[in-house]
């Protein structure tokens, strides 16, 4: 199984990315980034960077070569409201993927996995007391994504994933180092960063059963258990 991966150099990604190269089920990990990723993971045979210009502007070629992979991770985003990042690239990738997939024989439906936010909101009417920008704007990525999957069941499947703070890795957010009170926090009101990253494997590979959109506290306990799956074999 091969599976794509945008945003691998981020705290989540890159834990996102170890996940799905140790899967069983795996046997390619596509990684698109702006810049050649460090670290041990490069040395992986069953890794192949791809370097892209501009998120905005899928090659046609690149799309058609990997579009046997079963799914794609998408990690990338902002913390300010970034269009870019958390509106136009993800749907770039949807769209232009999509228009490639309508023209194959009939395949299972593309798998597409987004990395939310538990406070991001789709409502744009709604009136929020704090980071009203970022939040909506995340929120109308979501949406999106899954209008377009509801759209296209027969070739796409999306999920959001809406975790709370994310601990366990060596900082929180680009902000925020990591420290006890960070990994209480994620233990209390989020998730640890290898909950987060094992349920998002998951639905990359397989997904059955899993509402299309998932909250903080479902990833952490289903994350748990596919860990604990995990060190049983």
């Amino acid at each position: 199984m091969k599976l794509l991966i945008v945003g691998a150099s981020g705290m989540i990604g890159a834990e996102v990315l170890k996940h799905c190269l140790a899967h069983s089920e795996v046997s390619k990990v596509v990684a698109f980034v702006r810049r050649e990723l460090p670290g041990e993971a490069t040395r992986d045979q069953k890794l192949e960077v791809i370097v892209l210009d501009d998120f905005a502007a899928w090659p046609q070629h690149i799309l058609r070569e990997h579009a046997d992979a079963a799914g794609m991770i998408w990690n990338m985003g902002s913390y300010n409201a970034d269009r870019s990042a958390d509106l136009d690239y993800p749907l770039a990738f949807v769209e232009s993927m999509g228009r490639v997939l309508q023209s194959m024989t009939a395949r299972p439906p593309f798998r597409y996995v987004q990395l939310s936010g538990k406070w991001a909101r789709s409502d744009q009417g709604q009136r929020l007391w704090w980071g009203e920008d970022a939040r909506k704007l995340k929120g109308l990525a979501d949406a999106k994504v899954l209008e377009y999957a509801t759209n296209q069941p027969d070739i796409w499947k999306s999920f959001v994933v809406k975790p709370g703070p994310v601990g366990g890795g060596p900082r929180l957010t680009p902000d925020v180092p990591r420290s006890w009170g960070t990994d209480m926090i994620a233990s209390l009101l989020g998730v640890r960063i290898d909950e987060l990253a094992a349920f998002m494997t998951f639905l990359a590979v397989d997904g059955r059963g899993e509402d299309v959109v998932a909250e903080n506290g479902h990833i952490a306990s289903r994350g748990r258990e596919l860990l604990k799956q995990q060190g049983e074999h």
